[in-house]
């Protein structure tokens, strides 16, 4: 299902905007808006579906979602009410000329490595709300300020984040990262193929051997590990879009040689089968 497109109400004199909603349920429909959101859950437990993955939520959860990132939150309660506190920003509007500031650019930095959304981890959450509630309570130049912190305060925890869906990196020098990332686009480029440890070696110039020492260090993840991530990532997606003519048909396009092999590997990842996914993302969305 192709996401709604939403138009954030931002207010015309407002460089960001922070809404709280109380509501029967939150928005129903998978949606997307070029503002990032930084979202608490106040009240309110369910699912979020976000691209291909889908998120536990409860009460007093934070996620940041990218933008134009496709999401929905659907309340787990029939009959319940759902609260939270979103601030939505935008870093290619008014927000631009100021995080290029040299002073900002950690921030912009962190804004950028994290395009794929993430979870506030549990043992940061308190730290992370008080920001957010002097930020809900101040205005116009003190609501910027106080907005800064907030992001400082993400960022002190960048190395725990993980993002909502896609793989993540860990941190390198500069001329380590430009060639794991030339890495990572020659894996996303050609996973649906019979791609082998030693191509992706060649493509390094380094032994099968070495490149799996640098591509772990690097990632965080074994060779094998990313591009299963890869695979499945892409199987959800086909998955959510329900054009296939069988699950099988959906292994092969993601380069899985075998059905078995792929709903190990997809059990592994998402920690259910693709039949299961597929019944639980058709809820969710239809409910």
């Amino acid at each position: 299902m192709k996401p709604i497109h939403y138009n954030v109400p931002v207010p015309k004199d407002r460089t960001l905007f922070v809404q709280e909603d109380i509501l029967e349920r939150f928005y129903p429909h998978m949606h997307r808006h070029e503002e990032y959101q930084l979202i608490w859950i106040v009240e309110g437990t369910g699912q979020l579906l976000v691209e291909d993955s889908l998120h536990n939520f409860k009460k007093d959860d934070i996620f940041l979602l990218g933008s134009n990132q496709p999401h929905v939150f659907k309340n787990e309660q029939v009959g319940g009410f759902a609260r939270s506190v979103s601030v939505f920003f935008n870093v290619k509007g008014r927000l631009a000329g100021m995080l290029d500031l040299p002073e900002l650019g950690v921030l912009l930095d962190f804004i950028s490595n994290n395009q794929r959304g993430f979870r506030v981890p549990n043992t940061y959450l308190s730290q992370v709300r008080r920001r957010i509630e002097i930020l809900k309570k101040s205005d116009h130049m003190d609501q910027l300020i106080n907005f800064f912190y907030l992001l400082k305060a993400l960022n002190s925890v960048s190395s725990q984040l993980k993002p909502l869906s896609g793989a993540s990196f860990v941190e390198n020098e500069p001329t380590t990262t430009i060639r794991i990332n030339k890495l990572c686009r020659y894996i996303d480029e050609h996973f649906k193929d019979n791609i082998a440890l030693s191509e992706v070696a060649e493509q390094a110039h380094l032994t099968p051997q070495a490149f799996c020492r640098f591509f772990k260090k690097s990632t965080g993840k074994t060779f094998v590990s990313y591009l299963n991530d890869i695979r499945v990532r892409e199987a959800c997606r086909l998955l959510g879009t329900g054009t296939y003519d069988c699950i099988s048909t959906v292994a092969y396009l993601c380069g899985f040689n075998s059905i078995t092999n792929f709903n190990r590997v997809f059990r592994n990842v998402i920690g259910e089968s693709p039949k299961e996914y597929v019944n639980k993302y058709i809820t969710l969305l239809y409910q």
